[in-house]
């Protein structure tokens, strides 16, 4: 293979990832097919699996480009106090915020596929380590590769609260849209993680 066709097929490779994660993102995983991200990108299914060894290998490197994009925007939404320290509420306010489909959170767009039958070992790795990541990323430790404290002692009980409440109100926000309950509760999050995290 010539190096114009190596540098071709390190672009097509790139750009299969980049739509995969939006359509997956947008649409769930199991509701995207091989044939839909090819389509989508003017390509052809055969020409897939020249890149890509099964959708597995793909969602693997979909989740990383997903974690990868949500670590970079919490750094720049977390503004930092006079310490160095991370501001979690400012990451709470961007999270609970209006944003297109296709970058909907990694944690909750590709939950459905983790837990379900056909999810890859693979897969659930790159999950695992994406959500221990941006969990660390919220309590302001470095992101060391290192696995997430997992022992109360370790964490603070009102982070550990807030960033479950962070998640699960968005989650319901997807799913109920605007109403007076989601409003509420989308109010408190930021009221709680403004005044014991802040």
């Amino acid at each position: 293979m010539g190096r114009s066709s190596q540098d071709q097929a390190i672009k097509n490779r790139s750009k299969v990832v980049q739509t995969a994660n939006k359509l997956f993102r947008r649409y769930g995983v199991d509701n995207v097919s091989v044939a839909d991200v090819m389509k989508a990108n003017g390509m052809t299914v055969g020409g897939f699996y020249k890149q890509f060894e099964s959708k597995d290998a793909l969602i693997a490197e979909v989740l990383d480009l997903a974690f990868s994009e949500s670590f970079d925007t919490w750094r720049k939404v977390g503004s930092e106090d006079k310490d160095g320290s991370t501001r979690t509420s400012d990451i709470v306010d961007y999270y609970l915020g209006k944003r297109a489909p296709e970058k909907r959170c990694p944690m909750i767009s590709f939950a459905p596929h983790l837990a379900s039958e056909n999810a890859s070992t693979e897969s659930f790795e790159a999950y695992k380590a994406g959500t221990e990541g941006l969990f660390r990323q919220f309590i302001g430790q470095a992101d060391d590769g290192g696995a997430a404290p997992t022992t109360a002692e370790a964490i603070d009980d009102h982070a550990m609260v807030t960033f479950a409440a962070m998640i699960g109100t968005r989650l319901l926000r997807q799913g109920l849209g605007k109403t007076e309950l989601m409003d509420a509760m989308e109010k408190a999050v930021r009221d709680y993680s403004a005044t014991v995290i802040a």
